[in-house]
C-alpha cells in the first residue's frame, strides 16, 4: 500500500513539475496596432482631404493618396461609421459587423497604378501574429445583393461558386517579398449551399506564415471581372494588427 501511495505521488509530481516547465506564450511581448486614438472628423472618417498624405497607429504608417480634383482616395483612411444596412458607393467608410459601433477601424482601398503598403520604419522587421478584418458594406451588399456593377454572388441559383479574396504579401527591410497568405472574404464554391458565406463579422486571421516583416500590401481577385479588372468593389477593413520584434525570443 506505502509503494503504490509513493508511485501515485511520484507521478503527481512529475506532471506538477513537466507542467511547469512548459514553454507559454508571453503576451507582454506583443503590441497591438489599433486606430482609437486617431481623431475622427465630424463626418466619421478620414480620408487624406488634408493632404497629409498618411497617418501612423503605433509606430505602423499608412499611406494615403487623395485626389482633390475628384476628391477621391486610394491606400488606407479611416473610419469609425458602422451603417451596415445601406447600399452603395455613398456607404464606403462603414464596416458590415452590427456588432463594431464606435470602434475605430482602418480602410484599404488599392490604387490602380502601384502598391500601397503599410509599413514599419525603416529597417525594422516584426513577427505579425494576427490581423483582424471585415468587409466593408458597400462590398458586402454588393456581393449579396448585386448591383447595376456587380453580379450577385452565386447568381440567380445560389450554384455558382463565385469569390471574393485579399492576398496579404509581407515584405523584407529590401523590399523582398518572403510570404503571402490569401483570405476569403466571400466564399460560394463549396458543394453545399449552406457553407456560402460572406465576411460580416470582425474575424481574427494568423499571419506568422508571413516570416518576418516590414511591410505589407494587399491585392484583391474575384471571380466577377470585367474589362477594367475586378468589378467587386474592393474594400477591406482591418484592425487589432498584433505583432512583436523579431528580435524577441519568447
Amino acid at each position: 500500500m506505502r509503494s503504490s501511495f509513493l508511485l501515485i505521488f511520484f507521478l503527481l509530481c512529475s506532471e506538477f513539475i513537466v507542467t511547469s516547465c512548459k514553454k507559454t506564450e508571453d503576451n507582454s511581448h506583443y503590441e497591438i496596432i489599433n486606430f482609437e486614438s486617431l481623431p475622427v472628423p465630424q463626418v466619421g472618417y478620414w480620408n487624406g482631404s488634408d493632404a497629409s498624405g498618411s497617418f501612423t497607429a503605433n509606430n505602423m504608417k499608412f499611406v494615403n493618396q487623395y485626389n482633390p480634383d475628384w476628391k477621391t482616395w486610394d491606400g488606407f483612411s479611416y473610419s469609425q461609421k458602422n451603417d451596415f444596412t445601406t447600399a452603395g458607393y455613398e456607404n464606403q467608410y462603414s464596416v458590415v459587423d452590427p456588432a463594431n459601433k464606435n470602434n475605430k477601424y482602418a480602410i484599404f482601398y488599392p490604387s490602380f497604378g502601384s502598391d500601397i503598403f503599410a509599413s514599419f520604419p525603416a529597417g525594422e522587421e516584426n513577427i505579425i501574429q494576427s490581423i483582424d478584418l471585415c468587409n466593408n458594406t458597400y462590398a458586402a451588399l454588393s456581393m449579396k445583393n448585386g448591383d447595376s456593377y456587380c453580379k450577385k454572388f452565386g447568381g440567380t441559383t445560389g450554384a455558382d461558386p463565385d469569390w471574393f479574396k485579399v492576398t496579404i504579401n509581407g515584405y523584407n527591410t529590401n523590399g523582398v517579398k518572403v510570404g503571402s497568405l490569401d483570405v476569403y472574404l466571400a466564399d460560394f464554391r463549396p458543394n453545399d449551399s449552406s457553407k456560402d458565406y460572406i465576411l460580416t463579422k470582425w474575424t481574427t486571421f494568423d499571419l506568422t506564415s508571413l516570416g518576418v516583416v516590414n511591410k505589407l500590401s494587399f491585392v484583391f481577385a474575384s471571380t466577377d471581372n470585367g474589362a477594367y479588372g475586378v468589378n467587386t468593389p474592393t474594400y477591406l477593413c482591418l484592425d487589432n494588427i498584433k505583432f512583436k520584434n523579431s528580435k524577441i525570443i519568447l
